[in-house]
C-alpha cells in the first residue's frame, strides 16, 4: 500500500527514439547528442524547486534509419503523438524487472511540428500518463540544445503538470509565472528556481495519489549520461548550427554573452542575427578562463561551486495548522521542508515523511437535524445546482455509498434524489469525513486512513455490538425473531426502537428466486415510508440516509433481501413485509441490540391473527457473512465486482452448515455507465494543393450525458 506524504526516490526509466531526419542531420554523433539533451533535462529534475527526488535515466535508445520501420511522423503534432504512443508500446518489455523496460518514451524529430492553429509547437504529450504503458510518451522537435528544455517541459506534462498560466495554478504561482519550466511559451528560464510552486504542488499531489508507483524500482543497467558540460562538447557555432542549420554561426554580441544565443541567418538576401531566446549551453567558453553557467559568464576556477553535490536534509517541523472541522473529528497538518541545507548541484533531495497529520476537534457536533457530515457536503451543492441534465427542476443531492468503488470512497459522490443518477461533485470530501457508514476510518486528502471509534487517527478502538466505543458488549441484549406468514399487502414485522444497533433484517426468497412476491419495507414513526412504500420497489442496492442513520439495503431483486445498520438508530423505524399475490409465504429473520434497561415487550410486534403468525425466538444457526464489494474491474462499460462470502457460526467461527441455496452472490456487474467516446468533427480542407499536406478535424471526448470531458478520459 502506498505511503502518503512521503518523499521517495523515483527513477524515470526512459526510451529515447530518433527518427530518420535526426539520423541524417546528426550522423554518427546522434546518440551522444540525445544523451546530452537528457543530461540537461535530468539536471533540471534534480533541482530542489521540484520538491521531489526525480532521476531521469535512459535504459534504451532506438534510431529509425528506415522510415517504414518507425511510426508515421508528420507535421500534425497530435497525430504524430498518437502514432508514436501506439508504436512504442510494442517495443516495451511488459515486465518492470526487464533491463530494457521503460516508464516513458520520447521521440525526437527534425520535422516542423504544428498544433491546431500554428506551427510554433516544439513538443507534445498527454497530461498525467507516466505509468500508463499506452500513453506515457512525448514528441520533441529538435531545434538545438534547447530541446533539452522542451524535453523537461513535456515530461512535466507526463507528470501531470499543467501550464503555469492554467486555472489550476491560479493562486499558487503568484506573479512570476512566466519564467519557469511549465510556462506556455518557454524562454528566459529562472535557473535559480526552474519549477514553479504550482508544478511542484501538482507533481507532489500526483505522486501522493499513487500515480507514480512504477517509478519506485531502480534501473538495472542504465545508459550512462555524459558528465561533461554540453558547452565543452559543442561550442557556440555548433549550437547555432543545431538550431538554424549548417550555414549558421554565432553572432558576437557582448551585451548578451551567455544570457541569449544569437546566430547568423539571412532575411531578404541580407545577413541578420536571430535568436530563439535561450541561453548559451553551460560550459560554453565566454572568454579567457571563463565559461557560461546558468546564463552567466563565470571564472572556471568557480567550477567547484557549481559541480560539487550538496545533499539535502530536513528542517524542523512547523506548527500545527488549522483543523479541517470545528467538531466531529477533523484533521490538521504540520510540514517540514528540505532546507537544512537545500540540496544543490544535483545533490540528493530529502527522503521520508514531509507532512504529518493528526486528529483534532473530536468532540460531538450539535445535532443538525440528524444529518451526517457527508450529507451536509452534498446538500451544499443544492443551492448552485440546476438539473444536471441541462433542463428540468433543480435537484437535491444525497450521499451515495452503495456501488461506489473502495478507491472512490473519499470522493464526494452524491445521488440526485428521486433518480438513479449520481455524480462526483468534489474530487475529495473534507478531511475527517468518515469513509463509509459502516467504518470509523476517515478521509485524509482523498485517501481513506485508519481511525478508531474515538475519532483518533491510528486508534484501534472499535464500537461493540451495543454501539459503545471501546465497550465489551455487556450493556445490551440481543433481540431476534422471525416472521413466516403474512397476509397480502403491508404487514408489520417489528418496530425497532431508537438507540438500537447492529440491525439486520433478512428476507430469504423462495428457492433463491429473484421475485417471490415478498419484499421488505421501512416505515417511519410519522407513517411515511422510508423504503418500498406505495407498492413501489427499489430493485438495486442502495444506502438510505434517515435522520442521521444510514441503512444499507440489498435491493428487492437480491435472492437474499437484506437491511443492515451499524450505528445507533436515531428514531424508531417499523420493518414491514409487502406480500403480493398467492406466492409462497415470506421467511424473515431480524436481529438487533438494545440497552439492557429496555423493558421486555417494549418492542412492538404484530398481534396474532388467523391470517398471520409471528414467532419471536433466538436464532442460533450459522449464516453467510459478506464483506464489502471490491473494486470494479472497469471504470465504465461493463465490469465485475467481487466480494468474500463466508459461512460463520454465531461466535464468528468458520462453519459449513449454511444453506447453499441461500448463499449471497460473490460477483456482480458494475460500471454500467457508458464509456466516454470520441466525437469526430469534419475534416478541414487540405493544407496544400499538391505535394504532402494534411487535414485537421476537431476531436471531442464526450460523456454519455453529452458533456465534454478532458481528452485523457477517452
Amino acid at each position: 500500500r502506498k505511503k502518503r506524504f512521503v518523499s521517495s526516490p523515483r527513477y524515470v526509466e526512459t526510451m529515447l527514439v530518433a527518427d530518420q531526419s535526426m539520423a541524417e542531420f546528426h550522423g554518427s554523433g546522434l546518440k551522444h547528442y540525445l544523451l546530452t539533451l537528457l543530461s540537461v533535462a535530468a539536471k533540471l529534475y534534480k533541482h530542489p524547486s521540484i520538491r521531489n527526488s526525480i532521476s531521469l535515466v535512459v535504459v534504451k535508445i532506438m534510431v529509425i534509419y528506415e522510415e517504414r520501420k518507425g511510426p508515421d511522423i508528420s507535421s500534425n503534432a497530435a497525430l504524430t503523438l498518437r502514432n508514436f504512443c501506439s508504436w512504442q508500446k510494442q517495443h516495451n518489455p511488459p515486465s518492470d524487472r526487464h533491463a530494457e523496460h521503460y516508464d516513458t518514451a520520447i521521440l525526437f524529430t527534425r520535422q516542423d511540428l504544428c498544433g491546431a492553429k500554428t506551427c510554433d509547437t516544439l513538443g507534445m504529450a498527454d497530461v498525467g500518463t507516466v505509468c500508463d504503458l499506452n500513453r506515457s510518451c512525448s514528441i520533441i522537435e529538435d531545434d538545438g540544445l534547447q530541446a533539452a528544455f522542451t524535453t523537461a517541459h513535456e515530461l512535466g506534462h507526463v507528470f501531470n503538470m499543467p501550464h503555469d498560466d492554467a486555472k489550476q495554478c491560479a493562486g499558487i504561482n503568484g506573479i512570476s509565472r512566466d519564467f519557469h519550466m511549465m510556462a506556455s511559451m518557454l524562454s528566459n528560464l529562472d535557473r535559480s528556481q526552474p519549477w514553479s510552486p504550482c508544478s511542484a504542488y501538482m507533481i507532489t499531489t500526483f505522486l501522493d495519489n499513487g500515480h507514480g508507483e512504477c517509478l519506485l524500482d531502480k534501473p538495472h543497467k542504465p545508459i550512462q549520461l555524459p558528465s561533461d558540460l554540453p558547452g565543452t562538447l559543442y561550442d557556440a557555432n555548433r549550437q547555432c548550427q543545431f538550431t538554424f542549420g549548417d550555414e549558421s554561426k554565432h553572432c558576437p554580441d557582448a551585451a548578451s554573452t551567455c544570457t541569449t544565443l544569437w546566430c547568423t541567418g539571412t532575411s531578404g538576401g541580407l545577413l541578420v542575427c536571430q535568436t530563439k531566446h535561450f541561453p548559451w549551453a553551460d560550459g560554453t567558453s565566454c572568454g579567457e578562463g571563463k565559461w557560461c553557467m546558468n546564463g552567466k559568464c563565470v571564472n572556471k576556477t568557480e567550477k567547484k561551486h557549481y559541480d560539487t553535490p550538496v545533499h539535502g536534509s530536513w528542517g524542523s517541523w512547523g506548527a500545527w495548522g488549522e483543523c479541517s472541522r470545528t467538531c466531529g473529528g477533523g484533521v490538521q497538518y504540520s510540514f517540514r521542508e528540505c532546507d537544512n541545507p537545500v540540496p544543490r548541484n544535483g545533490g540528493k533531495y530529502c527522503e521520508g515523511k514531509r507532512v504529518q497529520y493528526r486528529s483534532c476537534n473530536i468532540e460531538d457536533c450539535p445535532d443538525n437535524d440528524g444529518k451526517t457530515f457527508r450529507e451536509e457536503q452534498c446538500e451544499k451543492h443544492n443551492e448552485f445546482s440546476k438539473s444536471p441534465f441541462g433542463s428540468g427542476p433543480a435537484v437535491e443531492w444525497t450521499p451515495k455509498f452503495a456501488g461506489v468503488s473502495p478507491k472512490d470512497r473519499c470522493k464526494l459522490v452524491c445521488r440526485a434524489k428521486g433518480t438513479g443518477y449520481f455524480f462526483v461533485l468534489q474530487p475529495k470530501v473534507v478531511d475527517g469525513t468518515p469513509c463509509s457508514p459502516d467504518s470509523t476510518s476517515v478521509c485524509v486528502q482523498g485517501q481513506c486512513v485508519k481511525a478508531g471509534c474515538d475519532r483518533m487517527i491510528g486508534s484501534n478502538k472499535k464500537f461493540d455490538k451495543c454501539g459503545i466505543c471501546g465497550g465489551n458488549g455487556s450493556t445490551c441484549k440481543k433481540v431476534s425473531g422471525t416472521l413466516v406468514r403474512a397476509k397480502p399487502g403491508y404487514h408489520d414485522v417489528v418496530t425497532i426502537p431508537a438507540g438500537a444497533t447492529n440491525i439486520e433484517v433478512k428476507q430469504r426468497n423462495h428457492r433463491g428466486a429473484r421475485h417471490d412476491g415478498s419484499f421488505l419495507a421501512i416505515k417511519a414513526a410519522d407513517g411515511t415510508y422510508v423504503l418500498n412504500g406505495d407498492y413501489t420497489l427499489s430493485t438495486l442496492e442502495q444506502d438510505i440516509t434517515y435522520k442521521g442513520s444510514v441503512l444499507r439495503y440489498s435491493g428487492s431483486s437480491a435472492a437474499l433481501e437484506r437491511i443492515r445498520s451499524f450505528s445507533p438508530l436515531k428514531e424508531p423505524l417499523t420493518i414491514q413485509v409487502l406480500t403480493v399475490g398467492d406466492l409462497p409465504q415470506p421467511k424473515i429473520k431480524f436481529t438487533y441490540f438494545v440497552k439492557k434497561s429496555t423493558q421486555p415487550g417494549s418492542e412492538k410486534t404484530p398481534s396474532r391473527k388467523k391470517e398471520s403468525f409471528n414467532a419471536i425466538r433466538e436464532i442460533i444457526s450459522s449464516e453467510w457473512v459478506i464483506e464489502e464489494w471490491g473494486e470494479c474491474s472497469k471504470s465504465c462499460g461493463s465490469g465485475w465486482q467481487r466480494r468474500a462470502v463466508e459461512c460463520r457460526d454465531p461466535q464468528g467461527r468458520p462453519a459449513t452448515d449454511c444453506a447453499r441455496e441461500l448463499k449471497p452472490s460473490d460477483v456482480r456487474p458494475c460500471a454500467d455507465v457508458p464509456c466516454p467516446q470520441w466525437q469526430l468533427g469534419d475534416w478541414s480542407p487540405c493544407s496544400k494543393t499538391c505535394g504532402k499536406g494534411f487535414k485537421k478535424r476537431l476531436l471531442k471526448c464526450m460523456s454519455y450525458d453529452g458533456s465534454v470531458l478532458p481528452q485523457e478520459s477517452c
